[in-house]
């Protein structure tokens, strides 16, 4: 017989155990909870403009809380002392037509020409800053240019970066919205309606300061704000702030006058009769009607006491001078 191979090494079956009553047979269980997976919410991606409005959003809750804490003690405290040394220390205010104020706090809607920085500062201290201390829902709500408040939140220069923080710490707490100028108003003008339900803002009609020293035209987003809400219109006149702060200047000049006049409630009752077009062009010519309406009660406020402003005191001046100048240099001529 051929010689056969053995293997190696031989692997014995493993003989099984008898059944025991202390035998415990495995059970399958599921696994414990920290490993079962579980189902995540899946994260849907927000386009920037969305963000943007739901950021927005939150600022006008923020915005139309009246808050009176820490922060807004301090800086309320600040505005009243700076607004006491500016406009009546270094300078003169003459303030007409107190008695105009409403009474109320609630859709009240000033509206000032503009021409300097500084306009919402002095319609604050000449009306509510002493009573907002003890009343602080009638700190008003100014509707300011953000690139001018609370900087270009896309630019890295030193002033942008300044004014980003003064707006997050001073500016918010002084109840001061941002305005987007480069996107249009009428976009924004929601949101200043729900500013404006239980509050007092302060708008520009004419949206941007002016640089010749005359009242412009006023904006189809602020005539939109007074068709949509009805609010109590009170128009006021600055006059001089950009004597003390003109466009282009850092610093405030001293030693001059400024006016403000503040004029009776325009009624707008008349704006229930008129009907909305449905064209767009029908709508914004009608919204710039209102809104001109406003600005020409504003530009018929006139000082009720003769007062020269500064540079018309300067100009006399000056062609006092000139004509004092002119008539010595014909006197020794003819000498």
């Amino acid at each position: 017989m051929p010689n056969e191979h053995k293997p190696i090494f031989t692997v014995k079956a493993r003989r099984k155990a008898p059944d025991s009553p202390m035998r415990v047979e495995p059970v399958d269980s599921p696994p414990p909870p920290a490993l079962v997976p579980e189902t995540s919410t899946e994260l849907v991606p927000v386009s920037s403009e969305t963000a943007a409005k739901l950021e927005r959003e939150h600022l006008v809750k923020e915005t139309s809380k009246v808050k009176f804490g820490l922060g807004v003690g301090l800086a309320l405290s600040v505005t009243a002392v700076g607004s006491f040394l500016l406009f009546r220390l270094l300078n003169r205010m003459k303030v007409e037509g107190l008695e105009n104020l409403p009474d109320s706090h609630e859709n009240i809607l000033f509206c000032p020409n503009h021409s300097s920085l500084l306009d919402n500062f002095a319609i604050g201290a000449a009306t509510y800053i002493p009573r907002a201390f003890l009343h602080p829902e009638f700190m008003p709500i100014n509707l300011a240019d953000r690139k001018n408040f609370f900087g270009d939140p896309k630019s890295r220069r030193f002033k942008d970066k300044v004014l980003r923080i003064l707006g997050e710490y001073f500016f918010k707490n002084m109840r001061t919205f941002p305005v987007d100028r480069g996107q249009g108003g009428m976009d924004q003008v929601e949101q200043w309606k729900e500013l404006l339900k239980n509050n007092i803002v302060i708008v520009f009609p004419e949206g941007t300061r002016s640089r010749s020293g005359e009242i412009g035209r006023g904006r189809a987003g602020v005539g939109k704000l007074i068709y949509d809400s009805r609010p109590t219109v009170v128009p006021c006149r600055l006059i001089g702030t950009d004597e003390v702060l003109g466009v282009g200047s850092l610093i405030p000049n001293v030693f001059r006058t400024v006016r403000i006049i503040i004029g009776k409630p325009i009624d707008v009752s008349g704006l229930a009769t008129l009907e909305l077009p449905e064209d767009e062009k029908e709508r914004l010519d009608m919204y710039r009607a209102i809104s001109d309406y406003v600005v020409e009660q504003i530009r018929a406020l006139t000082p009720g006491q003769s007062l020269p402003s500064d540079k018309a005191r300067r100009e006399a001046a000056a062609a006092k001078a000139k004509a004092e100048a002119e008539a010595e240099t014909a006197t020794k001529s003819n000498a």
